[in-house]
């Protein structure tokens, strides 16, 4: 389930620090913590959230698909202004098609009391 904190377009909400890390980020491409495994076609990455951990702003250049292994929740903060709240559920599974809907920045924010793992599959 997600829940919208802020709408695209407005700052209103970020607090400043927030602000601050997304203009000096470099927006790297580094979708998780760590690469579990590359080729010629993918590259597969995992993401290990521990209460108040954060994987910081980067951007989704690529299709990809995630899938959440455990249950949790998170906020994450979009470079257009949007912040939502997401309950995830161990098995929620996601496909971004990146073909239509264009690159994205956004960082994720485990807010929650329980460890958050997802693996995360990139096509290149």
């Amino acid at each position: 389930m997600t829940k919208e904190i802020n709408p695209v377009g407005s700052f209103k909400d970020w607090d400043s620090t927030k602000i601050l890390e997304l203009q000096n980020s470099n927006e790297g491409d580094r979708v998780g913590d760590t690469l579990l495994f590359e080729d010629d076609s993918i590259k597969v990455w995992s993401i290990i959230l521990k209460p108040g951990d954060r994987l910081p702003f980067h951007k989704h250049t690529k299709n990809y698909t995630w899938v959440c292994l455990t249950q949790g929740v998170a906020v994450s903060h979009y470079e257009n202004g949007r912040i939502v709240e997401i309950q995830y559920q161990k098995g929620d599974l996601s496909y971004y098609d990146h073909d239509t809907k264009g690159d994205f920045v956004h960082n994720l924010e485990n807010i929650g009391d329980l460890l958050l793992k997802f693996n995360t599959v990139e096509y290149k």
